[in-house]
């Protein structure tokens, strides 16, 4: 698995069946996975920049080509998972597409399609917490480079889906598609966690359903977040975690929210 050869063969192999991550090229930070993560971020940025120049139809045409595209790779990243391990087995648990890099696939189409406070909202989440997780998810893909090579079925997967929301949001801001500039009422401050709020509704019923799952890290039970979880009331880690989601769709806007109330008053005065 250290040989170019020996990871295309291996490209579809499930976890189950492969060698330790130190036996495969590609895994986390190896000088594979820092050369294909570097050249690809810069592909996105100028695939970005060249796409932003372009009119509005054709940055919609290829939003929904993406989306259209996110959509069957999920579906086929459920299923692959599923039946290609030792065992078939369906991981409720964790492989249900609830988990807030998850979210844009659900806002994209809204992003699209949608009008004035849809488009703001679907938009105000793909450029907030869609962007900073897809951001840390494609710098620090440790749930998937932990077991399997950047160049995979799975290390594909998570760079091309995360890669996608980097690239939609700096489209949409360098476009003008959206922008944080325009945020002056307290609405828009909000607007932009409802895809999050929608979405948490259903992540918080089969959390605390007998699947007894942590999607959204809704319980903290979850990678770095486990020893506060371990020491936190499961409601009251409902609310720190909402509280904390809250702040960081809101938390791009707020500078110009301030600064767009400042110079509202000022004018009146």
């Amino acid at each position: 698995m250290n040989t170019f050869t020996g990871i295309l063969k291996n490209f579809f192999t499930h976890k189950d069946f492969l060698p330790s991550a130190s036996e495969i090229a590609g895994t986390l930070f190896t000088p594979l996975h820092i050369v294909f993560a570097t050249i690809l971020l810069a592909a996105v940025i100028a695939l970005a920049i060249v796409l932003s120049k372009k009119n509005e139809k054709t940055i919609k045409t290829v939003f929904a080509v993406i989306w259209v595209i996110l959509i069957v790779l999920e579906v086929t990243k459920i299923i692959w998972e599923t039946f290609s391990g030792k065992t078939v087995n369906f991981e409720w648990g964790g492989i249900l597409p609830l988990y807030p890099c998850s979210i844009f696939m659900y806002a994209l189409p809204f992003a699209i399609w949608g009008r004035n406070r849809v488009r703001y909202s679907a938009c105000g989440y793909v450029c907030s917490l869609g962007f900073l997780g897809g951001m840390i998810n494609f710098v620090y893909p440790a749930n998937i480079l932990s077991n399997y090579s950047c160049i995979s079925f799975a290390g594909f997967h998570t760079f091309f889906y995360h890669g996608s929301i980097v690239f939609c949001t700096l489209v949409m801001l360098l476009s003008g598609y959206h922008s944080y500039k325009t945020a002056s009422k307290w609405i828009d401050l909000l607007l932009p966690a409802v895809p999050f709020l929608c979405v948490s509704v259903i992540a918080n019923a089969v959390n605390f359903s007998k699947i007894n799952s942590d999607y959204m890290f809704f319980k903290l039970n979850s990678f770095i977040f486990a020893p506060l979880g371990a020491a936190t009331e499961d409601w009251l880690s409902v609310i720190i975690v909402y509280v904390t989601y809250m702040v960081l769709h809101a938390l791009p806007y707020l500078p110009f929210f301030i600064m767009n109330n400042r110079a509202s008053q000022k004018t009146t005065t």
